[in-house]
């Protein structure tokens, strides 16, 4: 044991004495480095060469100290009350210098207090605008591009606004023609709006939610109203609608909401149309008046109204629809299919036909003669038949969309008309007064006489299906259909 102890001592002996050697060698090449590094460094002062460098680096020190040392005598004089008065009395010696600094405090102040609030401004907390549930069309090619959306509340932009939360709306087959591109072109120059997506909803009922400080119409928050929108305006068959109050009035008291969306847009074309064949309540007794297809939303107005004045009503509709124009007052009924075999399926693939088929039959047969012949849905027949079935001054009236010739133009005629569109803006303003962008006359007067027609039980509501927004596609197919009767409504009540 003794003998391994002593060759550790003598192996840590070693050792020690190894590693003073390499520090010492080490220390050595260190310190011969640095000499070497020294030398160089002297050499390289002594040489001429660097006199060029060391030469700039003194001009570049000096400045630096003659600098400093201005900064000292400046700061110097500035701190002496008497040399700063001198100095101010020399710059304000006249009147041109005291109203120039005069403006550059002036100037400074406002950009001071303008770039305050601008940074108030960009660092305000930014709030998400509440968004509503809206039935839009995203493409003008078919019905199938309508769908239940969410879009922005709209706000109000002008004092006579009126903003209605809607509980439901109405669709026409004026809905369903925009789908297809109706009226784009000039809707989008008048509205200043992208062309899509575009609310669809000609007519709802709904109630006040806020009122524009304008407003005259004597309308409050809480007050039940329907209103109307032209085919121009964007639709309001969604959650919340921003309208002018020249086209809201107060709904009927007797009516719900469903009934009484269905009557805003087709009782003002009905009236409309009305005025157009100069009969009303005080003429209308003793007319005679054919309504084609009198159970569309329109003709179920047609029907009721002039056969509570008195006159004589034939109307024209599908077999399913037979006891509902019945009910409504028609004294007569042309139905599309005859009772006969071969005339339900003569043309049965062309239902415009098959009505031209019908009525040019039955009224030869009857020898029928009308004051007024209304048209209240498209058809693709000629209708100079009829002619011969008016009687002397009688008159034929389409309450159907003229098609706009604004859809088919190209780049040179849609720059033309924007020229246009601007000339009758700047018009309507001189003379203060919107301009007429055509369709039927919607206002708030027609509103209010429709709503007296309903109170007085003159006019009743057809309502024929109320869909949920999700089925709104289905909606749309079915106002063009011949199952539908009446209005097709959309409810937005909570919880549907």
């Amino acid at each position: 044991m003794d003998e391994v102890v002593f060759r550790m001592e003598q192996n840590l002996e070693s050792l020690q004495v190894r590693l003073g050697m390499a520090a010492e060698s080490g220390m050595r090449i260190v310190r011969q480095a640095s000499d070497e590094s020294r030398n160089m460094a002297l050499r390289a002062l002594r040489d001429p060469s660097f006199d060029g460098v060391r030469s700039s680096w003194q001009n570049f020190w000096n400045s630096c100290l003659d600098f400093l040392e201005r900064v000292r005598h400046s700061a110097v004089e500035l701190a002496d009350p008497q040399i700063l008065y001198e100095q101010l009395q020399l710059y304000f010696r006249d009147e041109i210098s005291r109203n120039n600094a005069f403006f550059v405090c002036v100037g400074l102040g406002l950009g001071t207090a303008g770039g305050f609030f601008l940074g108030l401004w960009l660092a305000r907390p930014t709030l998400a605008r509440p968004v509503m549930k809206a039935i839009m069309c995203t493409s003008f090619r078919s019905p199938e591009s309508v769908s239940l959306s969410r879009t922005p509340v709209p706000q109000m932009f002008f004092g006579t606004d009126i903003l209605v939360r809607i509980r439901a709306a109405s669709f026409h087959r004026l809905d369903e023609q925009i789908t297809r591109g109706y009226g784009h072109t000039l809707r989008q120059m008048i509205t200043h709006a992208p062309e899509t997506p575009l609310v669809l909803g000609r007519a709802a009922a709904g109630v006040v939610e806020a009122v524009g400080r304008d407003c005259r119409s004597g309308l409050e928050i809480g007050d039940e109203v329907w209103l109307v929108a032209p085919w121009h305006a964007p639709g309001v068959a969604c959650e919340a609608a921003v309208v002018p109050e020249s086209r809201v009035g107060r709904k009927p008291f007797i009516t719900g909401f469903e009934g009484a969306a269905s009557l805003p847009y087709s009782g003002c074309v009905a009236l409309g149309a009305l005025k157009q064949a100069d009969l009303g309540e005080h003429n209308c007794s003793g007319k005679r008046i054919l309504v084609q297809d009198g159970c569309s939303p329109v003709g179920c107005v047609l029907t009721q109204l002039t056969k509570k004045w008195g006159a004589t009503v034939t109307a024209t509709c599908y077999v399913r629809s037979v006891p509902v124009i019945r009910a409504l007052g028609a004294d007569d009924v042309i139905t599309l299919r005859g009772e006969s075999p071969s005339d339900g399926l003569f043309l049965s693939t062309d239902s415009s036909l098959l009505e031209k088929f019908n009525l040019s039959n039955v009224l030869a047969t009857r020898e029928d003669t009308f004051d007024v012949i209304f048209f209240t849905n498209h058809v693709s027949y000629d209708r100079s038949f009829l002619y011969k079935h008016l009687r002397t001054g009688g008159r034929i009236i389409d309450t159907c969309e003229a098609p706009l010739w604004s859809d088919n133009l190209g780049f040179l005629g849609r720059f033309f008309l924007s020229w246009l569109v601007s000339l009758r803006r700047l018009a309507g303003w001189a003379i203060r007064s919107p301009p007429d962008w055509g369709g039927p006359h919607l206002c708030h007067h027609a509103l209010d006489r429709l709503a007296g027609y309903v109170n007085d039980g003159l006019l009743q509501t057809v309502v024929d299906q109320v869909f949920t927004p999700e089925d709104a596609q289905r909606a749309i197919e079915h106002i063009c259909s011949e199952k539908a009767i009446g209005s097709t409504i959309v409810t937005f009540r909570d919880g549907k």
